[in-house]
């Protein structure tokens, strides 16, 4: 009998094995670098169905299968080592971090009860975006095949029976129409559900399992596939590590936000079952005469004991602060050796270990007896969960409101922009008109009595006063009449001098008097000191402009008569001329300055605005930040990871709707290096970048811009105590915080 039962080990799986849980370990180990390392789920799935069916046939023709038989051997493989794990790690965060122990009631009985799965889909877990939540979360594969366990002895039975008594082909047929469908609907599902609906269900992923099931039956009725007529065992094994290297490949180039996921999930299925064909034939021989080979096969019989133990052992050491390398290698140690232990523990029967097992049972006995305790008495948060992720969803519908009022406001205020630009610049090309129709007031002496004629050809609306032998005295009188009457206009030209200056009180009053209009002073041809008197009274009347009729006269005896003062036709279509060019300048002037200050307010507005991208970090404390920060665009994703950040950016820039500030906002639980960080950086090139932060792996970086202000807040919201129990999000107090932070960061500038 015991001959007999080493014939149900099939060597060329340990490699399978071996390698799918190296997926898994990378995946966790160091996402960055295999980002597809979760597709080593699929191949144990496609394994377990296979080697589930292959041990059953095997059970039956030796007269040993019965379903109650099945669920024993099934609970003893799997529930020693998952409650020994559970257990301890319990009794680990009892004892050194309370905080996070308590509440896990909930999520151990869906552990052991075999429906974590959809526990993690109800309460918002996920394995992507949320890694270090819980140290069981990598179990949701448990309840899946927990699940398919309670119902494989049937379905089994049923098709063996309908295979060996009416047709063999119709159980292949089944389970195959059973993998195709499962997988369209896995695809489907993906599409139109998105990842965490999909990786977590149950019926989504019962393809894979289906698959190995159908390569049972065609293994059981007509033999090995293709690679059967291979006959080198070197050959097949070139062969099937080759396919390996494929899947390796598949590891480093899928990531959980590529649009190719789904395809590469089912990829990775089907080579999973190509290669296990392969695997059923390779040399017993080899595998126990090749050292190599050895270590593959003690590494496969720890593969479940490792898959338990791994993440919690990463999630444990989050909260020790080593050098990435020392965490890396102590994790990879620790991880072998308690594994080693863990199976020696639940496996070895040799009497000569029963002391030490003793012992051991000892301790973890004492680990049990707390771990009930503390599941008795602790408060069980699941309700805290669900409370946070109806938060999370209300607060997903906020955000995307906001954007959305955000953008129709934004092409608002663009439009109006646009508009006052253009009308300001039909007004500037209509300047000539404008100034033409302007009301000019000219008040003077016989100098402007003589251009009266022209001024009006020039300023129809104009209104002209000149008087032979007037000075500047008595002038404000006339003004103040003018003003009263409401028929004072804008601008004002005075002609006053030729016949003697006024005191400076005289003409200081007649300013105050004009005081909210443009003036326009001609100076003399005749009286240099009275122009010198005007330059300095100009020089402190931003609104008296000096026409310099002297300079431009100088020198043209044609424009005037015999007295040198009195101007000819021609000086007179001159000095009109002048008088308008004058004004035509100022009013141009004063479009150009207020385009230039229109220009730079927009300016300054654009450069104020925000855009800011975050996961749950940003999405828990949207209430707090939008308080401080109404007018920006907050770009939020749960999903959120360096691929699909930096594609968001990139459409942002290509809608040119990136704003001037750039806030990234993300918690722990979305992996991006300092490496990658500089890629958005100069990806953002230009824009003020402000990186928050509370990763704790990041907690110690800098960053070598003048542009980027970094903070990393870990150990304050750690220290302060403004972490919910998950050790990822932040509580009330914690969002208090975050909102108050950016506000001194950002619009203090501290």
């Amino acid at each position: 009998m015991k001959e007999q039962k080493k014939k149900r080990h099939i060597e060329g799986m340990d490699a399978l094995r071996g390698f799918a849980i190296l997926g898994v370990v990378l995946y966790h180990v160091m996402p960055g670098q295999f980002p597809g390392g979760f597709l080593g789920v699929n191949m144990f799935l496609v394994l377990s169905g296979y080697l589930i069916y292959k041990t059953s046939v095997w059970d039956l023709e030796h007269g040993e299968y019965a379903a109650g038989r099945f669920y024993k051997k099934r609970c003893i493989r799997i529930y020693p080592p998952l409650l020994i794990m559970i257990i301890a790690v319990w009794g680990i965060l009892a004892v050194s971090m309370p905080e996070v122990a308590k509440g896990k009631g909930g999520e151990v009985l869906s552990v052991v009860g075999g429906y974590n799965n959809f526990w993690q889909v109800m309460t918002n877990m996920d394995y992507f975006r949320s890694g270090l939540e819980s140290p069981f979360i990598h179990l949701w594969y448990m309840a899946i095949l927990m699940q398919f366990d309670l119902v494989f002895p049937f379905i089994f039975l049923l098709l063996k029976k309908i295979g060996d008594k009416i047709n063999r082909i119709i159980p292949v047929t089944i389970t195959l129409v059973i993998s195709l469908f499962g997988g369209a609907y896995f695809y489907y599902s993906g599409v139109n559900n998105g990842i965490l609906f999909t990786y977590y269900n149950t019926f989504t992923r019962i393809f894979a399992l289906f698959f190995g099931i159908t390569l049972g039956f065609i293994y059981h009725y007509y033999g090995n596939l293709v690679s059967s007529k291979i006959k080198n065992p070197i050959l097949k094994k070139c062969i099937f590590y080759t396919y390996l290297v494929i899947l390796l490949l598949l590891f480093i180039f899928i990531n959980p936000s590529s649009k190719y996921i789904y395809l590469g999930m089912i990829i990775t299925t089907l080579l999973s079952v190509r290669i296990t064909d392969y695997a059923t034939l390779i040399c017993d021989n080899w595998a126990n005469t090749n050292k190599f080979d050895k270590i593959i096969g003690y590494a496969s019989s720890i593969s479940y004991e490792i898959y338990l133990i791994e993440y919690v052992v990463i999630y444990l050491f989050e909260y020790i602060d080593l050098n990435k390398y020392l965490e890396l290698f102590l994790i990879i140690i620790i991880t072998i050796l308690l594994s080693m232990l863990l199976h020696f523990i639940t496996t070895n029967k040799d009497k000569k270990y029963k002391n030490i097992r003793y012992i051991l049972g000892f301790m973890f006995s004492g680990i049990l007896i707390y771990g009930i305790y503390e599941y008795v008495v602790s408060v069980d948060y699941t309700k805290d969960i669900n409370k946070l992720k109806n938060q999370l969803e209300q607060n997903e519908k906020l955000v995307k409101d906001n954007k959305d009022n955000y953008m129709v406001k934004l092409k608002e205020e663009e439009d109006n922009w646009q508009k006052k630009l253009q009308t300001l610049e039909e007004d500037e090309s209509k300047l000539d008109e404008i100034v033409t129709n302007l009301p000019v007031v000219g008040i003077g002496d016989s100098v402007l009595l003589g251009a009266v004629n022209n001024l009006y050809n020039r300023f129809p609306n104009g209104y002209f006063d000149g008087k032979v032998s007037r000075t500047a005295w008595g002038i404000n009188d006339i003004l103040l009449t003018l003003k009263n009457n409401n028929v004072l206009g804008n601008p004002i030209v005075f002609n006053l001098g030729t016949n003697g200056d006024c005191s400076l009180e005289c003409k200081e009053e007649i300013l105050r008097t004009c005081e909210d209009r443009d003036i326009f002073w001609i100076n003399t041809v005749n009286l240099t000191d009275v122009n010198v008197r005007l330059n300095n009274l100009a020089s402190s009347h931003s609104n008296l402009h000096i026409i310099d009729w002297y300079s431009i006269s100088r020198g043209h005896n044609e424009y005037f008569t015999y007295d040198g003062i009195h101007l000819t036709n021609e000086g007179r279509k001159v000095y009109t001329d002048t008088i308008y060019n004058a004004i035509y300048n100022i009013y141009k002037e004063k479009y150009i300055e207020k385009k230039n200050n229109m220009i730079n307010k927009h300016d300054e507005e654009i450069k104020s605005k925000i855009s800011f991208y975050g996961n749950d970090l940003l999405l828990n404390a949207f209430n707090n930040i939008k308080t401080n920060f109404t007018n920006a665009n907050y770009i939020t994703n749960k999903d959120f990871n360096y691929n699909s950040l930096k594609k968001e950016i990139k459409k942002e820039i290509k809608d040119n709707t990136l704003n001037h500030n750039v806030v990234f906002l993300f918690d722990n639980s979305v992996n991006i290096s300092k490496k990658e960080y500089n890629n958005l950086i100069k990806l953002c090139d230009g824009h003020n970048i402000y990186i928050i932060s509370t990763d704790k792996k990041l907690s110690n970086i800098k960053f070598d811009y003048e542009n980027v202000r970094y903070i990393n807040v870990y150990s304050e919201i750690k220290d302060l105590n403004y972490l919910t129990p998950d050790n990822i999000h932040l509580n009330k107090e914690g969002n208090e915080y975050l909102g108050n932070l950016l506000n001194e960061v950002i619009n203090n500038n501290k």
